[in-house]
């Protein structure tokens, strides 16, 4: 059975609710292994992060 590490990214939002996704840094961790799983989000629903995994 695989084993996984995660990894959380964050993801600026900007102060007028607009986000920054880091295209350059995601595309560095993806030549890694690592990828995106799933958004982490704030109570109103903006996303505040990236959750990231590889396997081990």
């Amino acid at each position: 059975m695989p084993s996984y590490e995660y990894k959380a990214l964050d993801v600026d939002t900007g102060m007028f609710g607009g986000s920054s996704v880091p295209v350059d840094e995601l595309n560095a961790l993806g030549a890694d292994g690592w990828e995106v799983v799933a958004p982490i989000t704030e109570n109103s629903g903006q996303t505040a992060g990236l959750l990231l995994q590889r396997e081990r």
